[in-house]
């Protein structure tokens, strides 16, 4: 998992030592770079990693990109339901923004 379990706590403003909801929020880091891979139809590879040869749409996690993922994840965490009281919109457009440009199209 690209953002680690320490980043996606901080980016929802829980503590360290809240451990009750790790389980759910390891579900969510995979969940969306799964999700973030296969709207860039790119495989994303840690900063510190070469993108192998044999992928040559591979792409070294950007910090806008990982930015995009932590604001997806909180997406996911604040809103469990897909129906509310409320209306429900579609992914704020930031992600979209931040990760867009990144996005592999193949012709």
């Amino acid at each position: 998992m690209l953002v680690t379990l320490q980043e996606l706590k901080r980016q929802l403003k829980l503590e360290d030592d809240f451990t009750e909801e790790d389980e759910l929020l390891n579900l969510l880091g995979g969940a969306v770079q799964t999700r973030t891979e296969t709207f860039l139809n790119r495989k994303l590879y840690a900063a510190t990693e070469a993108v192998p040869e044999a992928d040559p749409d591979g792409l070294k996690l950007p910090e806008d990109v990982k930015l995009g993922m932590l604001m997806l994840a909180t997406h996911f965490y604040e809103n469990r339901s897909s129906v509310s009281e409320v209306d429900q919109l579609e992914m704020p457009l930031s992600y979209k923004w931040l990760v867009g440009p990144y996005r592999f199209i193949p012709l």
